[in-house]
């Protein structure tokens, strides 16, 4: 059965594109296209709609093919894969629950996992006890949250900010307890996990 990866590459082929013309009329890279159609990942809803427009098709004949057009969910289950910290830090724990969340903020952002994350580093911009949306695909930008792995800390979340020189994970809290994480060059590398993109009160979650 065709899938969303044969369906880009037989639409580009009957467009008579390439992958670089398709790369460069959607100001991705050649590697990105590349990967949409070996099913390795797919393309943001933003970049999924000029993909389809570019095409002479749909998003959902994309995404769906013959299939027939369903009533819209609202939301969405997501699995929660564990536990990451906004404060103090200690040992990860596993999870293997769902969260709903809402299907626009999956649609926009496919391949999405949730985390459980606590602590009051963060609490500017999420409650202590929160779980997180994160986009493992997005590109991080300077003010955004990430969620990160480093040499000390197995997982953490923190602001985002990238000099020449250095990359800062920086707090956002109503308290002054919490220290930049400055990571140059010459430091073990940071592997940046993806971007928060969503969240919501652990009391909430269903």
């Amino acid at each position: 059965m065709e899938d969303f990866s044969s369906r880009v590459k037989r639409f580009r082929e009957l467009c008579g594109l390439t992958q670089l013309e398709v790369a460069r009329k959607l100001d991705v890279s050649p590697a990105a296209v590349g990967a949409w159609e070996n099913n390795r990942s797919r393309p943001r809803l933003d970049k999924l709609e000029k993909l389809a427009e570019l095409l002479g098709t749909t998003a959902y004949d994309l995404l769906n093919g013959n299939e027939p057009m369903r009533a819209r969910p609202s939301s969405v289950l997501v699995p929660l894969l564990g536990t990451t910290h906004m404060g103090e830090f200690s040992d990860e724990d596993e999870c293997d629950r769902m969260v709903e969340v809402p299907a626009s903020v999956v649609e926009a952002h496919p391949g999405g996992f949730c985390v459980h994350a606590d602590g009051e580093c963060m609490n500017n911009r999420y409650p202590s006890d929160s779980v997180l949306f994160i986009d493992p695909h997005m590109q991080p930008f300077d003010g955004c949250a990430v969620l990160a792995e480093t040499e000390q800390y197995q997982s953490i979340v923190r602001k985002y900010s990238k000099g020449s020189t250095a990359l800062m994970l920086s707090p956002d809290s109503h308290s002054d307890a919490f220290d930049d994480i400055i990571v140059r060059a010459d430091d073990a590398p940071v592997k940046l996990k993806g971007v928060v993109v969503w969240y919501q009160a652990e009391k909430d979650v269903r």
